[in-house]
């Protein structure tokens, strides 16, 4: 059995979106200065590195990170498809129609836009500049009754220097104003530069975290 592992370890160097605040991680206890056991202090956004946005980041109606179940975070039919995007686009509705026969029928699509792989080489393009999805694609995904999630090679779903756009997207594709329930998990800043062909399981785990929106997430896959 072969797993890849699609979600990036948090660090102290781990971009972080516009202006929020970077991670900080603290030695609180060390073996090496004569304590019986190492121990830190982890300070972090909740949105800082790979992160779930469940519906109450945008939806005040909507589930709390602890508050959804456990096995809606397992995908057994994800579909990886190929936008390529650079700084500061959109990824519209006219974007995704061409893979309408792969996105139907999945639970989890994967976007790769190619714009993660300067994640490393310049964090703070990555973090400033880049694309997102549009209003129109956040409807337009919205009507695949089995999608449960989406995941991005981008440091958020919303592009940073688009936020009326990005605000739209993220309102509709968690569902504020559905009378249904319906939603869709967002999956953000995902390593996604790998062979991902043959994946036939994907485990997106949030960190349960009691009253609050979203939650960092460990996200691997299985075949």
């Amino acid at each position: 059995m072969k797993r890849l592992l699609l979600s990036y370890p948090l660090s102290v160097n781990t971009p972080v979106y516009k202006d929020n605040p970077p991670v900080v991680i603290q030695q609180q206890a060390s073996i090496a200065q004569g304590d019986p056991y190492n121990q830190f202090v982890i300070t972090s956004l909740n949105h800082n590195g790979t992160h779930i946005d469940a519906p109450w980041h945008f939806n005040p109606q909507g589930k709390k990170i602890s508050e959804i179940a456990i096995e809606d975070f397992i995908f057994t039919h994800p579909v990886i498809i190929d936008i390529p995007k650079s700084d500061d686009e959109l990824i519209t509705k006219a974007d995704l129609q061409p893979f309408e026969h792969q996105i139907a029928g999945a639970d989890l699509l994967l976007i790769r836009t190619g714009f993660g792989t300067i994640r490393s080489s310049e964090p703070e393009r990555y973090a400033n500049h880049n694309p997102g999805l549009s209003e129109s694609a956040a409807r337009y995904l919205m009507i695949f009754d089995s999608l449960r999630a989406i995941g991005i090679d981008m440091i958020s779903a919303g592009a940073a220097n688009y936020p009326d756009e990005a605000v739209a997207f993220h309102q509709i594709i968690l569902g504020k104003d559905r009378v249904d329930g319906k939603y869709i998990l967002v999956i953000e800043d995902l390593n996604l530069d790998q062979d991902l062909t043959d994946i036939s399981t994907v485990y997106a785990i949030p960190l349960y975290i009691e009253g609050v929106d979203s939650s960092f997430a460990t996200v691997f896959t299985e075949d």
